[in-house]
């Protein structure tokens, strides 16, 4: 007999209401067909494994940029996706590397004040995100527009948090990593193969063939920027002021277990630093969330809280780029966005933003106003004091240290973690070649021909792995994530 999932017709509303998340489509909830769907894709990904070319890096953090890189990057550009990595964040946007012409462009946008006519006023103000103005700056506010974590450390005599060398996976090269290494790097991070798998199949409404085409996008793109770098280099390669400002942070969960992202709005400020910071951070902070997701199939709530905001928080290329990395390469992660506005002058700021917003995007988006407004979505017990509610969490950033990264630098530790891994991944494959083969057509089990137990050993692999190839977070601070990667709020 089938399961009969909820349907993914019901409202937002309606699931919190029931406190029963969406289940069409999901792992252990999958008709037939699906689960035959979900078959055919498997079958064409293991082809892709063997056939397809290795995947250049693009913008790797510990290897200089070559000029096909900056090519590739000037074509990425058209998606709000140029480079994630390439350099210390200093360089992209210092007086050194600005021509004179670029530097009287930014004094015009910064006199012109470019971003007053999205709220109807004339007044100059400061410019978008990406835009700088070295010629107008002291030392301390550049250092603060461009300082990494890392840097940071350094200026206050702290040890660098992560001393080892990054090494990729499967034994790759630093410049080059195959298909099948992107995509296991990703498809792990939540558990289960198949639930990351189900999200693009989701994603392109159980068309195989487009499915294929996202996942393939998504892992050249992944390859390409580096995002296994990132994960492992962690904070150390974050911008330090927005880190330290708590622009955005998980610390809470909704009535239906998904982890909850708080984005002050009011700390973001555009001249703080550059879009090629928040671009980082962003990716990042999504790679972050899918330890913290791992009971809720990887989606997560955000909560965009407008008090306390202006003018210059405005920042629409944050926010495109935000909803292309979830559209586009995070696909089936957003829940539900919360906007916590009690404004008038708010609808001039949506009317500017929701043309560049996905429909399916849309309409995951709820309006609220307080504290009793966002209660059908979050437990007031969970909501953290600062939106109204009784979880008494204050945001406080502390700095990563050597000491919790020292498997990192433990080679012998990470040899023995990541044969594990790679047998697991292998006989995964195995087990799923097989499965493709000897499945009962009219009803095929995702657990058929030793499956279960492979996906199990990949899970413990790949947990035992995790401190070799990617540094702790600040949910590892907190106490959110514990060893056996088991979350609580």
């Amino acid at each position: 007999m089938e399961a009969k999932p909820d349907s993914d017709t019901k409202t937002l509303l309606e699931h919190y209401k029931l406190l029963k998340p969406i289940t069409s489509g999901r792992v252990g909830w999958l008709s037939n067909e699906e689960k035959t769907k979900l078959q055919k894709l498997w079958g064409l990904l293991l082809k892709e494994f063997t056939t397809s070319e290795d995947v250049p890096v693009l913008h790797s953090l510990t290897e200089p940029q070559t000029n096909d890189a900056t090519k590739a990057d000037a074509t990425d550009s058209n998606n709000d996706l140029a480079s994630l990595s390439f350099e210390p964040l200093v360089s992209i946007s210092t007086k050194d590397e600005k021509s004179k012409a670029q530097q009287n462009t930014a004094k015009k946008q910064l006199q012109s004040g470019w971003i007053s006519w999205a709220m109807g006023n004339s007044t100059p103000s400061t410019p978008v995100s990406g835009a700088s103005t070295p010629e107008l700056e002291d030392e301390e506010t550049r250092r603060q527009r461009t300082e990494t974590v890392k840097e940071r450390m350094s200026r206050d005599g702290l040890q660098t948090a992560v001393e080892a060398k990054f090494v990729p996976l499967f034994g790759e090269q630093l410049l080059k990593r195959r298909f099948r290494t992107g995509f296991w790097q990703a498809a792990t991070q939540i558990g289960d193969p198949d639930s990351w798998v189900l999200r693009f199949l989701r994603a392109r409404n159980w068309d195989v063939e487009m499915a294929l085409e996202m996942i393939r996008r998504t892992v050249i793109w992944r390859i390409g920027q580096a995002i296994d770098e990132i994960s492992f280099y962690g904070e150390s390669c974050l911008h330090h002021y927005t880190m330290e400002s708590g622009l955005a942070f998980a610390c809470t969960e909704d009535r239906l277990g998904n982890p909850v992202y708080i984005i002050r709005v009011r700390a973001n400020v555009a001249r703080a630093r550059s879009i090629l910071a928040i671009k980082r951070f962003l990716c990042w902070q999504i790679e972050s969330s899918q330890m913290l997701a791992t009971k809720s199939d990887g989606k997560v709530t955000m909560v965009f809280d407008f008090n306390g905001w202006c003018r210059e928080n405005i920042d629409t290329k944050l926010v495109r780029t935000l909803i292309t990395l979830l559209t586009n390469y995070y696909p089936e992660t957003l829940g539900i966005v919360l906007l916590n506005v009690d404004s008038i002058i708010f609808s001039t700021l949506w009317t500017l933003i929701s043309p560049f917003i996905d429909p399916n995007v849309k309409s995951k988006i709820v309006m609220t106003r307080n504290a009793n407004e966002l209660a059908p979505y979050i437990d007031p017990q969970m909501l953290v004091s600062e939106l109204g509610g009784q979880k008494p969490f204050a945001y406080k950033y502390e700095m990563p240290t050597a000491e919790e990264n020292l498997a990192m630098t433990d080679e012998q530790g990470r040899k023995t973690a990541e044969a594990a891994f790679v047998e697991a991944v292998a006989e995964y494959e195995k087990c799923t070649q097989q499965w493709l083969h000897n499945s009962n057509e009219e009803a095929p089990s995702l657990d058929d021909n030793g499956r279960a137990q492979a996906r199990e050993a990949l899970r413990k692999s790949a947990i035992t792995l995790d401190p070799y190839i990617r540094a702790r977070t600040l949910y590892h601070r907190f106490g959110f994530i514990n060893k056996d990667h088991s979350v609580k709020f």
